[in-house]
């Protein structure tokens, strides 16, 4: 029994349905033939169902033998159905007899062994034999051996245990294919999962190299600078190092985006911006890029995109930056690159602008492209090795894009280049006046204005201070929200403008800000205060304005922002 229950357990599920059927079968063919001899039953009789024996048997050896199972279900259920039916039915009393158990049972062998179009023909082909038999056996009675004899009783009993062995096996079967389909989609599942985590387990490798590259650099370059006497190059370290500084939150900044787009906080302001001006800067920018690898940059521009647009022009900014940024690494020595927008249309105020950056890199292939706007993707294992890079700007790129109500595309060909198109819906600005050229402020003088600065950390403290100096305001010092409050109390009037950090011991930013706006002195309502914090997400912008600053200025510090602020809020008299 043991090597039985081997043996039928390494058969495939297939091969399983037919044995099943075939011992099933073989069984009732042996109750028919040990009844036609109870029942001295007629020579044809006793040879049909002989023959079936015999057929049921070498089919069990040959199909087991040479593993043909969709062969030997075919002929299984041929030669049980659409021969031994008739042959049974004529020799063995007719429909009066185990007949009906006999037409069940076909049907559910054909069901139990067949799929598909086999399923379809020989259910078609038997159904047709059972009511032919039947027809002819009423317009031709005579053609029906009769049986009167008690021990017909064997032949029906027989044939309806067979009929519901069969019927129990067609629920097993199809319990077995719930199981297989239930298997199937977990592990599916579980493969995903395992990509995913493989994906994910990529990425953090990526970030640890990225965000460790920039550091070592920063690192490096200061212990250079510290140790050498020679002021070129203490400069180039400190070019260095803001180098690697950029890049440093410039991964940081992906990482924080990527983050807000998982957990749906990705938001868009609504600004007016110049197109031109916007896409200028981006060119700026990374110009210094383009010629350390003696490329060429075109700026195509449609002169129909309207100069003043309403939008996020920083986040469209950030897309037209990575894909540039891309192109630019992506793209050998004296190669092109070329940035070009038209105006798609214009209706009710609306515009519908592309923008398309190509160049004369590496290329795409079609298995690639697919994986290239996926979180943690790259389009090869290789790239962030040979190129470096996040795996998250397109990702990024394309949620932006997204939001604008555009799309954007691929065109990539192996070895000559590729061009990444994207579309954004913005409404003109029509309330949007000609600017005239900013005049040079030259440096910013705060002769006589006095400054509150609420930071509990001393190196940004010394950073702020150091920035501020030439500007040549008096500038006051508060570790902690309270001591700012009980400053500002103490000097009322004194102060020209405050700049309040958000996380501070024993009293935040934001309570701070709301009691000096609660007290009574009589600049409490109208001081500026700005925030000046490593809080910079939408909802940490929107939470200082809440809690009464006029401002925002996000960590890092952006220093021509800093003195843009004072510009903006300290006017000259």
């Amino acid at each position: 029994m043991k090597k039985l229950y081997k043996w039928f357990s390494a058969l495939p599920a297939q091969g399983k349905m037919f044995n099943i059927v075939a011992a099933l079968s073989m069984a009732g063919a042996l109750f028919g033939l040990f009844s036609t001899v109870l029942q001295a039953s007629s020579l044809i009789s006793g040879v049909s169902v002989g023959a079936l024996v015999v057929g049921i048997f070498v089919l069990f050896l040959g199909v087991n033998h040479t593993r043909r199972w969709l062969v030997g279900e075919i002929l299984m259920t041929a030669v049980l159905c659409c021969i031994g039916f008739p042959f049974i039915f004529f020799s063995s009393g007719g429909i009066y007899s185990g007949m009906l158990a006999y037409l069940v049972m076909g049907v559910a062998i054909i069901a139990l062994l067949l799929e598909g179009r086999a399923f379809t023909v020989m259910l078609s082909t038997y159904i047709a034999v059972c009511v032919g038999s039947i027809v002819v056996s009423y317009l031709r009675p005579e053609l029906v051996t009769p049986i009167n004899n008690e021990k017909m009783i064997f032949v029906d009993v027989a044939t309806s245990f067979t009929a519901a062995s069969i019927l129990v096996s067609l629920i097993f079967k199809y319990h077995i294919r719930e199981q297989q389909r239930v298997r199937a989609l977990l592990e599916a599942e579980r493969e995903r999962a395992e990509a995913a985590s493989r994906s994910k387990s990529d990425f953090l490798s990526n970030m640890s190299h990225e965000m460790r590259t920039p550091m070592n650099a920063i690192i490096g370059m200061a212990t250079i600078a510290k140790d050498t006497r020679d002021n070129d190059r203490r400069d180039y370290c400190l070019d260095k190092i803001d180098e690697a500084s950029t890049h440093l939150l410039g991964v940081i900044n992906d990482i924080l985006d990527m983050s807000k787009i998982e957990a749906n906080k990705f938001e868009l302001s609504q600004v007016s911006f110049n197109f031109e001006k916007l896409v200028r800067k981006v060119e700026t920018v990374l110009s210094f890029r383009v010629e350390e690898k003696h490329q060429t940059l075109e700026v195509e521009l449609d002169p129909n995109v309207p100069a003043a647009l309403i939008g996020d022009d920083q986040r469209l900014a950030q897309v037209i930056t990575n894909l540039l940024t891309n192109a630019v690494k992506f793209t050998p020595e004296d190669g092109k690159i070329t940035v070009a927008s038209k105006l798609l249309e214009d209706e009710d105020g609306v515009c519908m602008v592309r923008v398309a950056v190509t160049d004369t890199g590496i290329g795409i292939t079609d298995e690639q492209k697919d994986r290239l706007f996926t979180a943690f993707e790259q389009a090869d294992n290789n790239t962030s090795r040979k190129f470096g890079g996040t795996g998250l700007g397109l990702a990024i790129s394309k949620r932006i894009v997204e939001m604008m109500g555009g799309f954007i595309r691929i065109d990539s060909v192996i070895g000559l280049g590729s061009t990444f198109a994207f579309t954004f819906r913005a409404a003109r600005d029509f309330s949007a006046t000609e600017e005239s050229a900013p005049a040079d402020e030259g440096d910013a003088d705060f002769s006589g204005r006095r400054i509150l600065l609420a930071e509990d950390v001393d190196i940004n403290r010394e950073i702020v201070l150091a920035v501020l100096e030439p500007t040549n305001a008096v500038i006051d010092c508060a570790e902690n929200g309270a001591e700012a409050v009980r400053l500002f109390t103490g000097n009322a009037g004194g102060y020209d403008a405050i700049f309040m950090d958000i996380q501070m011991p024993e009293m935040d930013g934001y309570e701070a800000t709301r009691n000096i706006r609660a007290s009574a002195f009589p600049n409490a309502k109208t001081i500026p205060i700005i925030a000046m914090t490593a809080n910079v997400f939408r909802e940490d912008v929107e939470k200082c304005l809440e809690a009464g600053m006029n401002d925002h200025v996000g960590k890092p510090l952006n220093f021509t922002e800093v003195i843009g602020k004072l510009r903006q809020y300290l006017p000259d008299d």
